[in-house]
């Protein structure tokens, strides 16, 4: 590919901007921006833009072109995925741009959903169409790594969410936090961004002892925020959670033993009653308890669900059991400005090489008094593991 022109990268930016706009609310498709632009002039104008808002609704590029009366002859799209050429939900892009009469068109990068048949490239430089591919192709990666896992795994990108403390602890001692509920090592700005986390996730992942210390609403409560709930996952190997805990209601799926399932038949029927959804998964592959659920089968459930980005808040035992599993592709940590001494750690039963695990493609962000940490995780770094969930 000829490197591209200095308003080709301006223009893909505002097309991953745009596809941002959807974050949280697209599953099971992709996060995809378009910008349609004028080149005939003696400097590109900006004539629309558009991105996919949700499951069913129009692709970036056709929500661009219907602000045009689904005409822009001569013009050029930026998209940052390549448009389809099938009919699914909605209807095929590639036909919808050949009748606006588009001349160019600039991809981010190219779709590799196995399932969709035909080349949305290929069918627009058969119609005489000037493309180019690969224009902020990393960036455009970077933004559907989600969906890239999913659709080429089948399971979801899994991220370890905490709040740690200079030293490493998520909280302090257990006899030092009074009459119980979270303890906040973070500033209310960090919170907040927490929260944005949750909201581009498509799930949400805590073990039952977490459930028992905070007792969280495992919700997205940002004032501007009206996109979906995620996925609320309770990994309970005992069905040992008190019926009356917040997180039990609608919208949540509880992960039990088959063992657990037939003992407390009584409990499974309050929670149901509540429309909690409790679902019984294999044991663990790699010994430990009959109750124990095998983490593997929760990925892939979660996959089944079209869940494409997960979030995992822990605690300790869970981020553990992940972590040697190999189960976490990225780590997002809230650093907080506080030395605890003693505590309970970030991970619990988890051991690295003399070197650990070192993240990849490190950000840093601070945000108030706090510090955000974020990176890729070595791909399937850890042994097996099971998961304890108390």
């Amino acid at each position: 590919m000829t490197p591209p022109r200095l308003h080709d990268l301006e223009f893909m930016r505002l097309a991953l901007a745009e596809a941002e706009r959807g974050r949280g609310q697209t599953r099971p498709n992709p996060l995809v921006g378009a910008v349609i632009v004028d080149e005939s002039g003696p400097s590109p104008r900006l004539l629309a833009t558009g991105f996919h808002a949700r499951a069913g609704t129009d692709h970036a590029e056709v929500a661009a072109l219907r602000s045009l009366g689904g005409q822009a002859p001569g013009a050029t799209l930026y998209v940052t995925l390549e448009p389809c050429n099938h009919v699914g939900r909605t209807g095929n892009c590639c036909e919808a741009l050949l009748r606006a009469g588009l001349r160019r068109v600039v991809v981010g990068m190219r779709d590799p959903n196995p399932r969709v048949p035909g080349g949305g490239v290929e069918r627009l430089r058969q119609a005489g169409v000037a493309v180019e591919v690969g224009v902020l192709e990393e960036e455009c990666r970077r933004q559907n790594r989600g969906y890239l896992r999913w659709i080429t795994t089948g399971r979801p990108h899994l991220i370890l969410k905490a709040a740690v403390s200079l030293d490493g602890f998520l909280a302090p001692p257990p006899q030092q936090r009074g009459s119980g509920g979270p303890v906040w090592l973070t500033g209310e700005a960090a919170r907040a961004r927490a929260h944005m986390l949750r909201a581009g996730c498509d799930a949400l992942l805590i073990g039952a002892g977490t459930v028992r210390s905070d007792d969280p609403q495992l919700t997205v409560r940002l004032p501007e925020w009206q996109g979906p709930q995620p996925l609320r996952v309770v990994l309970d190997g005992q069905l040992s959670l008190r019926v009356q805990a917040r997180v039990c209601q609608p919208g949540t799926l509880i992960c039990t033993s088959e063992q657990a399932l037939r003992a407390h038949p009584e409990r499974v029927a309050a929670l149901r009653d509540r429309g909690v959804e409790v679902v019984a998964l294999p044991p663990a592959k790699h010994g430990g308890r009959p109750t124990d659920v095998d983490l593997e089968a929760v990925v892939e459930l979660l996959g089944r669900r079209e869940v494409l980005t997960a979030l995992c808040e822990g605690g300790a035992e869970l981020h553990g059991a992940l972590l040697s599993a190999g189960l976490y592709q990225e780590a997002a940590l809230f650093v907080a400005p506080v030395l605890l001494g003693a505590g309970v750690p970030l991970a619990r039963g988890f051991a690295t090489g003399p070197s650990g695990l070192r993240l990849a493609e490190v950000s840093v962000e601070v945000i108030g008094q706090d510090v955000l940490v974020q990176g890729l995780l070595p791909e399937g770094a850890g042994g097996g593991h099971v998961h304890r969930d108390h």
